[in-house]
C-alpha cells in the first residue's frame, strides 16, 4: 500500500491533490456568509444658493435677468449640478408639481401668476459626496 491510501477497514480511503475537483452530481453547495461594514458616522457637506425675485403680478416664466442683484448673481442653475430644488413663493414651499426650472429658467405651471410684491425664491442645494 502506498502511503496516501490507508486501510482502516473493508472500505478504502483515498487523498486525492488536484488543482480542480468537478462536481458531476450537480449539487449546489451554499455558504452563508455575513460581513459587517462599519463606516463612522460624518455630516455631508453642502452648498446652498438661493436665486431671488419679486413677482409683477403677471409673469410665470422668470429668467437670470429677473434676479434680484443684491442676494445674488449666479441665475437659475442647471438643475442637472445640483442634488436637490425648493421654490418658495411669498414664504410658502411649493410642490414640485407646480414649476420646472432649466437653466437660466422658471416656468411656474399655475393658473394664476404669484400676486403682485410677493417674493419667489428658488433654493438649490448641492451635496457634496466627502469622498
Amino acid at each position: 500500500m502506498s502511503k496516501r491510501m490507508k486501510r482502516t477497514s473493508s472500505a478504502a480511503k483515498h487523498v486525492i491533490a488536484a488543482s480542480k475537483v468537478y462536481d458531476w452530481t450537480h449539487a449546489v453547495l451554499t455558504i452563508p456568509l455575513r460581513v459587517a461594514l462599519h463606516f463612522p458616522p460624518r455630516v455631508l457637506q453642502a452648498e446652498t444658493y438661493q436665486y431671488n425675485t419679486i413677482s409683477d403680478g403677471v409673469k410665470t416664466v422668470y429668467t437670470d435677468d429677473d434676479e434680484l442683484r443684491e442676494y445674488g448673481d449666479r441665475g437659475i442653475l442647471d438643475p442637472k449640478h445640483v442634488s436637490w430644488i425648493n421654490l418658495f413663493i411669498n414664504g410658502v414651499l411649493q410642490p414640485e408639481k407646480l414649476y420646472e426650472v432649466e437653466k437660466g429658467k422658471l416656468t411656474l405651471k399655475t393658473a394664476e401668476p404669484p400676486p403682485k410684491g410677493a417674493p419667489i425664491i428658488l433654493q438649490f442645494i448641492t451635496i457634496k459626496s466627502g469622498f
